[in-house]
């Protein structure tokens, strides 16, 4: 087993908890992890240290569902669900969760970027929310260099974009 806390080195000390509506809970450490914790075979400071680890990897488990539960405006599709399936949405999910999906290649040792062919329907591909969040970064940077007018420009961009039919050429009525 690898330790809970640093994801690296094999576990040595395992620790488990039962609550008090019966469920159990069990923590992996190494050797390194449970020394910066606190965790020693002294019986008289064991008591405090296991409770300070729960408390902690309780805390660390809660960041983690917060972090899971984002999910992509576009399609629904949430954080957890690319990390079970391996699989996004929609094309917006790379852009909004590039840093989790960067990671989780990483964890499966796959590195660099993708070098393959993309379908030429796709090598002009742009999207409403990609569109519409180009420029309202361009519109926040023009209010902040104090350029008006060019921000007015791209506020009556944005108005028109987001009036703009999201079909692929058909007029839905």
């Amino acid at each position: 087993m690898v330790c809970d806390f640093c994801h690296e080195r094999e576990s040595v000390i395992y620790l488990e908890q039962i609550t008090v509506n019966g469920q159990k809970r069990r923590i992996n450490l190494c050797m390194e992890c449970a020394i910066e914790r606190g965790i020693s075979p002294d019986p008289k400071n064991i008591e405090n240290s296991i409770g300070q680890l729960f408390r902690e990897l309780s805390a660390k488990a809660k960041k983690l569902e917060q972090e899971n539960s984002r999910m992509c405006p576009v399609c629904g599709t949430s954080l957890r669900e690319i990390r079970k399936t391996a699989k996004t949405g929609c094309p917006e999910c790379y852009a909004i969760f590039k840093n989790e999906i960067q990671q989780y290649l990483d964890g499966k040792g796959i590195h660099g970027e993708y070098t393959g062919t993309m379908p030429a329907r796709l090598t002009t591909f742009h999207s409403v929310l990609t569109d519409r969040i180009a420029l309202q970064n361009k519109m926040n940077e023009a209010i902040k260099n104090e350029d008006y007018e060019k921000a007015a420009l791209y506020r009556d961009f944005l108005r028109a974009l987001e009036k703009a039919p999201v079909a692929g050429g058909e007029d839905e009525e």
